[in-house]
């Protein structure tokens, strides 16, 4: 009686302790559930791996093209700010544009590049930088212009409206006029926008008035009226090409570069064949950074048949790093 009871204590014994088939199959499925493979270990590392270097990105600038301090062909920068715009530095193609444009286009590039050494900063060196390249491109208008043709013409010889004057009416907004220009001839510059101004007070659609009073601006230097006043003469003469020509200009000159664009652009609807228009405009879109369309403006310039100045050819290719922008030789007369 006594053998059956131990034989029972013994069964249940060895299926608690895991001795039995049914405990060490039991022991090993808890085994297996309780590790993780190697693989499945590894990509866990990896992902905490990569999840920490994206975030050190947003901390750093990573600048190639150059030789750092410690001979490794990139350098580090820290960034002014947590962020992933502009993590990656091309040095070689920010240094290729010209000033202007690489500050507009790559901003924390630059300071990466003038925080690191590789590039100059400086509030005296931005201005040499933009002197210099307003510099360039009055040289290639200015040659460009003379492969035209285009005479050079004194702005007092460019005063509009001189011989209308009528006699019977001295407050008459055309002998305003009149006498504004003389004025301006003579130096008096007061004196004559004093008088353009009765003039278009008294006819405000006097075209004549606006556009001397605009050159007499443009001479003391104070651009924005004077590009003000040349807006108003294509208003009232929307097809006075000469007119969005001097607009755009100024525009230009006060970084205005989307306006000087459209003026151009109508300029270049109202005459297709004006060669001025189309590399004036494409000087804008150089100084934009809008290189693509640049090109596309001397390709149109090449097809009338006119010359494009050497210098500024090598200066596009260089800042859009393209070799499709080429003189033929039937360009050039």
């Amino acid at each position: 009686m006594t053998a059956p009871e131990c034989g029972k204590h013994d069964g249940q014994t060895s299926h608690t302790t895991g001795n039995g088939p049914r405990g060490r199959a039991h022991t090993k499925d808890r085994q297996g559930r309780g590790r993780k493979k190697w693989y499945e270990r590894t990509s866990v590392t990896l992902c905490v791996a990569a999840a920490l270097v994206a975030v050190g990105f947003g901390f750093i600038h990573v600048i190639t093209g150059v030789t750092s301090s410690y001979e490794l062909p990139f350098d580090l920068v820290l960034k002014d700010r947590f962020g992933y715009r502009e993590t990656l530095v091309h040095a070689n193609r920010i240094q290729a544009l010209p000033y202007a444009a690489a500050t507009r286009k790559y901003p924390l590039g630059v300071k990466a590049l003038q925080k690191a050494g590789y590039m100059p900063s400086g509030i005296e060196f931005e201005a040499k930088m933009m002197a210099e390249q307003r510099e360039s491109m009055q040289q290639w208008q200015a040659e460009f212009e003379k492969a035209l043709g285009r005479p050079e013409i004194r702005w007092q010889d460019q005063l509009q409206g001189e011989g209308q004057v009528s006699p019977g009416d001295p407050e008459d907004a055309r002998a305003y006029n009149h006498r504004g220009a003389a004025f301006a001839r003579q130096g008096e510059y007061q004196a004559a926008l004093a008088q353009f101004t009765r003039a278009i007070r008294r006819d405000p659609t006097c075209a004549d008035a606006f556009h001397n009073r605009a050159l007499v601006y443009m001479a003391i230097g104070n651009l924005g009226s004077a590009a003000s006043d040349f807006g108003k003469v294509v208003e009232i003469r929307p097809d006075f090409v000469e007119g969005y020509l001097h607009q755009a200009r100024l525009q230009a000159a006060l970084n205005e570069h989307d306006q000087a664009v459209a003026g151009l652009t109508k300029a270049i609807e109202i005459d297709p064949q004006c060669a001025i228009a189309y590399f004036r405009r494409s000087l804008v879109y150089y100084t934009k950074g809008a290189y693509e369309e640049a090109s596309d403006d001397v390709r149109e310039i090449q097809g009338l048949r006119w010359p494009v100045p050497s210098g500024f050819l090598q200066a596009l290719r260089a800042a859009s790093g393209a070799d499709e922008v080429k003189t033929p030789r039937s360009a050039w007369r």
